[in-house]
């Protein structure tokens, strides 16, 4: 009896023993000066702890006062680029049919564009997928240089602005942009523009005009005028063209010839530095 209670007492000194080395191992760190809702961070040294950017106020608020990294998911090879982590948002809404409540996962993510070539470059693009689903691409995105791509379901029924340049120009050559701001009007009702025409040897010309949408929404007549009469002669009426769209919505497409007129149309995103674009278009 008395080897099994030697044995016990002897087990017990050797875990105090044991827990003393543990506690005796660690360092100890200090909080002085932490701030209240405030996610800690240690030191450089790991001997302090100090106050982080993060900050949590009661339950349903987070604010970082600091740039918020979300960096790219790995590191590009000439096989592919990679996107960066992404920021998700994520909405409930209600479905009647199957009396449920399904997610709206909508995803902002950094992807990249060009990759392996000489000019590689990236855009920002949103992804959606409601419920369960992996989001995927909606079309919607904003290149390095601040241009919207929209879906190709986007509409401009009346009232969107856009701007025109057209391919071999109004009148006298080279190509005419309509001024940023311009409007798609109404069916049946027409807008007034402003504009220039950049000539094949750079010549700028001051150029006015109207567009104005059908009754039917799907024809969107554009015609233009100038005080210059080296620009269009006496002839103005007869100059201008036609953008056509499949239904009384949607994007509208390339021009037909109706007078003086000789080229295409293209829809461009309004900038106020129209004058930059590339001469590919005179």
């Amino acid at each position: 009896m008395k080897i099994h209670i030697a044995r016990v007492v002897a087990a017990f000194w050797l875990l105090v023993l044991s827990l003393t080395s543990l506690s005796s191992a660690q360092t100890n760190v200090t909080t002085t000066g932490g701030t209240v809702n405030t996610l800690p961070l240690f030191t450089p040294t790991a001997n302090n702890i100090q106050s982080s950017i993060v900050s949590q106020t009661g339950t349903s608020a987070i604010s970082v006062h600091g740039q918020l990294n979300l960096p790219a998911s790995a590191t590009a090879t000439a096989t592919a680029g990679k996107t960066s982590r992404p920021e998700a948002f994520t909405a409930s809404a209600f479905n009647s049919g199957t009396a449920a409540a399904v997610a709206q996962n909508f995803q902002l993510q950094a992807e990249p564009a060009n990759n392996n070539t000489a000019s590689p470059s990236g855009t920002l693009n949103l992804l959606y997928a409601a419920g369960s689903a992996v989001p995927a691409e909606t079309g919607l995105k904003i290149s390095n240089k601040g241009v919207i791509i929209f879906a190709p379901g986007q509409t401009f029924p009346g009232g969107g602005p856009f701007c025109i340049a057209t391919a071999g120009g109004f009148g006298g050559g080279g190509t005419t942009f309509v001024a940023p701001g311009f409007t798609v009007p109404a069916q049946n009702k027409c807008t007034q523009w402003s504009g220039f025409t950049k000539t094949a040897s750079t010549v700028i010309l001051n150029s006015s005009g109207a567009a104005c949408l059908s009754s039917t929404g799907k024809t969107l007549t554009v015609n233009v005028s100038s005080a210059d009469p080296a620009f269009l002669a006496t002839n103005s009426a007869l100059d201008y063209i036609q953008l056509t769209r499949a239904s009384s919505t949607g994007s509208f497409s390339g021009g037909t010839d109706q007078g003086q007129f000789a080229g295409s149309a293209d829809q461009v995103t309004c900038t106020a530095g129209l004058l930059s674009l590339p001469d590919v278009h005179d």
